[in-house]
């Protein structure tokens, strides 16, 4: 018992110790410090606590989690026993703390951090410049409180050359990864530009929200932003980033869910595509509840991304039992990714700690390490795209050359029959066989369009009832009829383009024969496209006719077949001022 005292008191003594920092250009003070968490805390400059409150602190690495209104007070003594002056900077290595202030023995109060930030400098983690006269000492409190994120951290007395060493290393080490991960960004932006495929489009938002929010918990964007935002621009964004912080959490998932979806294909899957739907319902929950309550939600908004990173997880094992293709490539890349993402928020809950708590950049390389693997099967995808383009090519031709083809048999059918039935044919036939080498000739006037053209699967309308007509009048060179089209930019499939053909072309031969005793007048057609309906309007200012007189003629009848039959339309006549008739269908 007498020994265990003994300890007690060393220990004690040992931590109440003060620290010489003449000795050394790099000393870190919190093992000889003493600590206290001080609870409903204010980001305002109070007075120092009891020196009674305060307990002997054995570590290099403070880590509390994440902390709602809860200050972490350090007490130290520093003491210089050379006969010069010595000056040191306080070293706190977290750039996203909120609240930083330093207090010492001679009433001084110095105040760093996201919020009380005044300088930008290339040196983004907090430090103090401290100057101690030979054999001075003095006792420093540190107070350190932050809502936006983990309270971690180191201190350290350093020299200046030390302080810009570690400085440059970080910095050099950052840069390097950044640098790859822009480079994929840049890369998977021109695929995108290229192929206008989706999921080229959603990882390059996925890798931009996870590079911000990465350059923003490490200080980097400050020095990123620097050159472009003046120096109350970037006060102003420093606050408006300490706000957002959880928030920029939440983009990190919800880019991760509208990749992995398009990524995966996972729509062929419904319930599994329900429920990334949930997921993303779930993000704008808390997103809400985070701007209603704030208080206390940033630890819930990282438990459910965890969920999600597991889910996710669980979704790449499953995709592997059913053998998509590149499943076995997303559970190794998202397994790293996810070793990666966890061992940041154990590093920041405190819950897992490397060696004297050093920052063993885990998470980014896991980053880069994820990119590269996806950009690598994207490639892939894309030599597969080229081979689909190609052989979406060839078949282009193929099609252009069939309705080609297809276009000078009917030509072919029609002189055929003409050669071996207009000899035996009366005048009645002969007239007969012109209007059915009319028909003909209007349905081979598409496959000629067709194949004259980009596009094999539809076609202008406004291009083929003008050629259309003008087939139709070559038969009627005595007649002085005006025939006006308005068919503006509808645009008409193979088989609504020959269905309307036939029955623009019994129409209007119709009036053409029929309506005009002068050989003088017009006819308009308009064809519209409105509320995915088509409305085809024929009218002549001739003559009219009564329904009731030709309804059942072949060409009324072959009409009303093709609408009711093909179009499934409705088709309306009037003979108010000539004959009217409007075709409709969707």
């Amino acid at each position: 018992m007498q020994k265990l005292l003994l300890w007690c008191l060393w220990v004690l003594s040992l931590s109440a110790a003060s620290i010489d920092i003449g000795q050394s250009d790099n000393v870190s003070l919190l093992e000889h410090a003493e600590i206290y968490l001080e609870k409903g805390a204010n980001f305002e400059v109070s007075d120092v606590p009891p020196q009674e409150v305060f307990q002997p602190y054995m570590s290099s690495f403070i880590s509390q989690g994440y902390l709602a209104d809860e200050a972490v007070w350090v007490r130290f003594n520093l003491k210089n026993e050379s006969a010069v002056t010595v000056k040191r900077f306080l070293h706190v290595n977290n750039s996203m703390l909120d609240s930083v202030v330093l207090y010492d023995s001679n009433g001084n109060v110095f105040k760093s951090g996201i919020l009380y930030r005044t300088v930008f400098s290339d040196i983004f983690d907090y430090y103090f410049s401290v100057e101690l006269k030979p054999l001075e000492e003095r006792t420093f409190y540190l107070k350190v409180l932050s809502n936006s994120c983990a309270t971690y951290f180191h201190v350290h007395s350093e020299s200046e050359a030390v302080l810009w060493q570690k400085t440059l290393k970080r910095e050099l080490i950052l840069t390097l990864l950044f640098s790859v991960m822009g480079t994929l960004i840049v890369y998977n932006t021109f695929i995108f530009l290229f192929t206008k495929e989706r999921v080229y489009l959603t990882y390059v938002f996925y890798l931009c929200v996870v590079v911000y929010n990465n350059l923003t918990y490490t200080g980097m964007s400050f020095f990123v932003m620097e050159p472009f935002l003046s120096h109350q621009e970037m006060l102003a964004w420093a606050h408006i980033d300490a706000y957002l912080g959880p928030l920029f959490t939440i983009a990190v998932s919800v880019a991760i869910i509208v990749f992995i979806q398009d990524f995966m294909r996972i729509k062929r899957y419904p319930k599994l595509y329900r429920s990334f739907q949930w997921l993303l319902l779930g993000s704008a929950g808390f997103s809400l509840l985070y701007l209603v309550i704030n208080e206390g939600m940033f630890e819930w908004i990282m438990y459910y991304m965890c969920f999600i990173l597991l889910y996710i997880l669980a979704i790449a094992v499953y995709l592997v039992y059913k053998q998509e293709e590149n499943s076995v490539y997303f559970l190794v890349s998202w397994g790293v990714n996810i070793t990666g993402t966890f061992l940041f928020l154990l590093y920041n809950m405190g819950v897992y700690i490397p060696h004297n708590g050093e920052y063993w950049y885990f998470y980014e390389l896991s980053m880069v390490f994820e990119g590269l693997v996806f950009s690598i099967v994207l490639s892939k995808r894309l030599n597969r795209t080229k081979a689909l383009a190609k052989a979406l090519d060839t078949e282009r031709i193929l099609i252009r050359e069939l309705h080609h083809r297809v276009k000078n048999n009917l030509q072919f059918i029609v002189s055929l029959y003409r050669l071996k039935l207009r000899p035996s044919l009366d005048a009645i036939g002969k007239a007969k066989l012109v209007e059915a080498e009319s028909n003909v000739r209007s349905i081979g006037k598409i496959h000629e369009i067709l194949h004259a053209h980009q596009n094999i699967s539809e076609l202008a309308a406004s291009v083929y009832i003008n050629d259309l007509i003008k087939e139709i009048k070559r038969g009627y060179p005595q007649s002085n009829i005006t025939v006006v089209i308005e068919a503006d930019e509808v645009v008409l499939s193979i088989d609504h383009a020959i269905y309307c053909g036939l029955i623009i072309n019994e129409l209007v031969t119709n009036a053409l024969k029929y309506a005009f005793d002068a050989h003088e007048g017009e006819i308009i057609l308009q064809l519209t496209y409105a509320q995915k309906t088509y409305s085809l309007e024929i009218y002549d200012n001739g003559k009219g006719f009564e329904w009731g007189e030709k309804r059942d003629s072949f060409g009324i009848s072959l009409v009303k077949r093709l609408i009711h039959d093909e179009l499934k339309g409705t088709l309306h006549y009037e003979h108010a001022h000539g004959s009217h008739y409007t075709i409709r269908w969707r």
